[in-house]
């Protein structure tokens, strides 16, 4: 696998998205996310997506005004209320629930997901108490891999870049882009939702389609 500088650019992308995202949807937010989200370098980095007038920046700047226009008590509770309970969840944050059509965790699906870290080496953190299909939990391992692979690519060793990246698109194909999008939806569609978290979902939905492209792309340049 050959890269240059604009590869080397698109795999330091990768790695920050995905870490930011996971961020956004692990716990309940604190002033340090709220500074990334008000940080002039997260737009750069979601206008890398599609460009300064496209859907990542525009999606980062609604981020940065809803987040300024809340305070971080009012972003905590409404967190809370849509990830956490006790009430039901109207966007449940787990791919088993997209995958059966019913509220149920630790489905079959939840166990191709363990799978998939297990044969990658990733073990998730909440691992057995939370269900491995948690979106954060899903991110978190897309952000893992994403920095093993630069890591390896600034380390010269290409081969494992070429694989860390082909295991990131198939479990992009497999998994993430399978259930991110109607999570999405069900969250943009939910009454009481605010604006925060699904415009958080929507820029998770983004950031995967478009990286699912940016993986064919640095794949075919070896």
């Amino acid at each position: 696998m050959h890269y240059d500088d604009t590869a080397g650019t698109m795999l330091a992308n990768r790695c920050f998205l995905y870490r930011y995202l996971w961020r956004a949807f692990a716990a309940e937010p604190d002033d340090a996310l709220l500074d990334i989200v008000a940080d002039a370098h997260t737009r750069e980095e979601c206008a890398l997506l599609d460009g300064e007038d496209g859907e990542g920046a525009r999606l980062q700047d609604a981020l940065a005004e809803v987040a300024a226009a809340n305070g971080l008590g009012q972003l905590r509770s409404v967190y809370t209320k849509l990830f956490i309970g006790p009430a039901k969840l109207p966007a449940p944050p787990w791919e088993s629930v997209y995958a059966t059509g019913e509220p149920l965790l630790f489905q079959e699906s939840t166990l191709a997901v363990r799978e998939a870290y297990r044969r990658a080496g990733y073990a998730a953190a909440g691992y057995p108490h939370e269900a491995d299909d948690h979106l954060a939990v899903e991110l978190d391992f897309m952000a893992t891999l994403a920095s093993d692979a630069r890591a390896a690519y600034e380390a010269g060793d290409k081969g494992r870049s070429a694989d860390l990246l082909s295991v990131q698109r198939d479990f992009l194909r497999e998994h993430l882009l399978a259930w991110v999008g109607a999570f999405a939806e069900r969250l943009a569609d939910s009454a009481g939702a605010g604006a925060f978290y699904p415009r958080f979902a929507e820029l998770a939905a983004l950031v995967c389609a478009r990286d699912a492209e940016v993986l064919e792309e640095l794949l075919a340049a070896g």
